[in-house]
């Protein structure tokens, strides 16, 4: 095996402003490392999360996401920056812990065909001691979600990292009605190693359901309200979601493999 592997560093779902988006590491490998040095690498890149791909049988490729400390099943902006790299013609499917993810190449660059998972209502609004704004609580399968009257009240919440990281899952959302969009959202996951995310494409796999329900549309456009700002262009599909967004490819080379 070879003792290094092409690498690149795409910001993914930016906006029409520079240095928006998510910065993904993206690891091409030709077989798979062992986990201990999967993580490594991924703390040494140190971005929320770097996509390793690997070739598997035929035609077959399968995505792995890791955070600076973990491993994650899903992950959406480090999806779009694996397939910015490698530029497929035709429809793609990477297999993943979370099943078959679709890419879709567009006019303005790629959508992922996403899984969707109905947040489900918690009775008594556990987060309102931790959000004290919050008007309900959800949870989906990995996250929290806090929701919120209006975007200024998501603009000036102050997150709680300590108590958040004691939640249990990956992390919470804190999302509201938009100004100038369907609705806007932030993410924090400090028990994931990532404090708050930049562009979280997997949220829209719970935040999409969640507000085309409320707003009874399948077309929204959303925006991530972290300091690098995000914009997403998303449609309901039955139990599957697209999820579309602008990448950038900021650095290509090689990196040394352990």
């Amino acid at each position: 095996m070879s003792n290094s592997a092409p690498f690149a560093l795409v910001e993914a779902f930016c906006t029409s402003q520079p240095a928006s988006g998510n910065p993904a590491g993206v690891v091409l490998l030709q077989e798979w490392l062992p986990d201990t040095a999967l993580q490594s690498i991924a703390a040494t890149i140190n971005q929320a999360e770097t996509a390793f791909v690997c070739p598997e049988s035929g035609d077959t490729r399968r995505i792995r996401w890791f955070t600076p400390t973990t491993e994650v099943r899903l992950c959406g902006h480090a999806t779009l920056a694996a397939a910015t790299v490698l530029k497929p013609s035709q429809p793609s499917t990477f297999e993943s812990l979370s099943g078959p993810l679709t890419v879709h190449p567009t006019n303005t660059g790629f959508a992922l065909d996403f899984p969707t998972f109905m947040p489900q209502l918690v009775a008594e609004n556990p987060l309102k001691n931790l959000i004290p704004r919050c008007q309900e609580s959800y949870q989906d399968r990995d996250d929290w979600i806090a929701l919120l009257s209006t975007e200024q009240e998501v603009i000036e919440c102050i997150p709680d990292y300590e108590a958040i990281s004691k939640l249990e899952g990956r992390g919470l959302s804190i999302t509201s009605p938009g100004s100038n969009s369907d609705f806007v959202y932030r993410f924090f996951a400090p028990q994931a190693g990532v404090p708050e995310d930049h562009a979280t494409g997997s949220a829209q796999t719970y935040l999409t359901p969640l507000w085309c329900t409320k707003l009874q549309r399948v077309q929204l456009r959303s925006q991530q309200l972290s300091p690098r700002g995000a914009e997403f262009h998303t449609e309901l599909r039955t139990n599957r979601v697209y999820i579309e967004g602008r990448s950038n490819i900021l650095i290509t080379g090689t990196i040394r493999l352990p």
